[in-house]
């Protein structure tokens, strides 16, 4: 039986990030991974989807390339090329990951890892055979799985999940998409963008609902303008598919009919067949329970990401997997995790961090929000990018950075100041003296801050 400092079970965003802490701790480490490394950011969900929005981008300013004084006549979608260069972006990111793993300092199981108990993990090698290993420290980053409604007909090519869509050969000819969350917004901006008939049905009052209000009706007002259908407060009840294509029935009688249907109503924890039970390890709501050193219940053993977070960004994941390998290695690091920004890749760009608006105004007596239009700035003039916002919301009294919404492009890059600012307990008068690069996006902060400053 093998020993090691410590062992992780995955090799997501939050298995990597720890594995490159703990051998840089000069721990003995071991990865165990089942599938492809970089876990289902890399290879279905985080990066695929940003090639195919940027590449959507792209054709949607092709086509209005005529407000630039640039002649592009009828430009065309070449489906089966565009999933192509998809893939190959996929596949040189996990060639390098495949690489990094090659190097001493690290072992890599190929197989799927459970516990046995406190210290110890049973693999099922993907070549055959089981081995079993111990180590001194356990890092759960088992990531998470899309949600498979029953209502939903899944021996049918044609009723994808994201995962199918973005390893898809080629392009539906038109989409139906069921939830109107994040994660079905930019599926729809994507198609939408490629002059391909798109439907997304939400249950809910309005698209993207956990955002900030405003964000909403600009992702909303977006998807029209793209020419997407957009349903809310409705929920499809029956689907029936075959090859060429899906019918499907809404709780109010309507029909839908198109090429596919993506189903993006969630992710779901991968906890089942860990051996969680075994070790004593303890869930709430679904996820392991961990506190702010990731650890759960069990000493030595520790859970980061999708499957000890609500939250489910790789981002969260990543800084997640070096907190607990940190601790790991016999140092005590704590993170209280309220202050993570988020990216919506949406056609405009939605970013956020700490607190919104109206949660804000729940939680604090006494706030100040300001806001700025991209509109107001040179670069988006000079862009053609005019449609966001970034509106600051900070206590009124010691003017400390609370939250802060961004709208537009670049959104998920110019959110970072705020959160650099929150991080650090920074006052939106800090934000205002700071020196911004001219022409920017990131001006768009320094004219919400000098709004709040000046009570607009």
């Amino acid at each position: 039986m093998k020993e090691y400092d410590v062992a992780i079970i995955g090799g997501g965003p939050g298995g990597d990030a720890a594995a490159g802490r703990a051998i840089a701790r000069g721990l003995k480490t071991c990865l165990i991974e089942a599938v492809s490394l970089g876990g289902a950011c890399l290879n279905v969900g985080c990066i695929p989807t940003k090639a195919m929005l940027y590449a959507s981008d792209l054709f949607h300013h092709m086509r209005q390339a005529g407000q630039f004084g640039l002649n592009c006549p009828d430009p065309r979608v070449d489906g089966r090329a565009y999933m192509k260069r998809v893939h190959g972006v996929v596949a040189g990111l996990v060639k390098a990951l495949d690489k990094k793993y090659q190097s001493p300092g690290v072992d890599l199981l190929r197989g799927t890892g459970r516990l046995a108990g406190p210290g110890t993990i049973t693999v099922d090698l993907n070549a055959g055979g089981r081995e079993e290993i111990r180590a001194s420290s356990v890092i759960i980053a088992t990531g998470s799985s899309p949600v498979r409604p029953g209502v939903f007909p899944w021996d049918i090519p044609t009723v994808m999940t994201t995962d199918q869509a973005v390893t898809a050969d080629a392009l539906p000819a038109s989409v139906l998409i069921v939830g109107g969350g994040v994660i079905g917004c930019e599926f729809a901006t994507v198609y939408s963008e490629l002059g391909i008939p798109t439907t997304i049905v939400e249950m809910l009052d309005r698209l993207a609902a956990p955002l900030d209000e405003d964000a909403s009706k600009l992702i909303h007002r977006s998807l029209r303008m793209r020419g997407a259908e957009v349903l809310l407060r409705s929920r499809i009840v029956q689907m029936s598919a075959g090859p060429d294509g899906v019918t499907a029935r809404t709780e109010d009688g309507k029909t839908l009919q198109a090429a596919c249907a993506l189903v993006a109503v969630g992710r779901r924890p991968n906890v089942v067949g860990l051996g969680l039970e075994q070790a004593g390890v303890e869930l709430t709501d679904g996820i392991i329970a961990v506190d702010d050193h990731c650890r759960t219940n069990v000493p030595g053993i520790y859970a980061v990401g999708d499957v000890a977070e609500k939250r489910q960004y790789a981002h969260l994941a990543s800084r997640m997997g070096v907190v607990a390998a940190e601790n790991a290695a016999g140092r005590d690091v704590a993170d209280d995790r309220t202050c993570v920004p988020v990216g919506v890749f949406t056609h405009p760009e939605v970013a956020t961090v700490g607190l919104g608006e109206a949660e804000a105004r729940r939680e604090h007596s006494d706030i100040r929000v300001a806001s700025a239009q991209y509109r107001a700035t040179g670069i988006a003039l000079a862009y053609g990018r005019t449609d966001g916002m970034v509106k600051i919301i900070a206590e009124a009294g010691s003017g400390r950075a609370i939250g802060g919404l961004v709208v537009g492009y670049h959104a998920a890059d110019v959110v970072q100041e705020l959160a650099a600012a929150m991080r650090n307990s920074l006052t939106v008068t800090q934000l205002a003296a700071t020196i911004h690069v001219h022409p920017t996006f990131s001006e768009g902060v320094l004219l919400a801050a000098e709004n709040w400053l000046a009570g607009q």
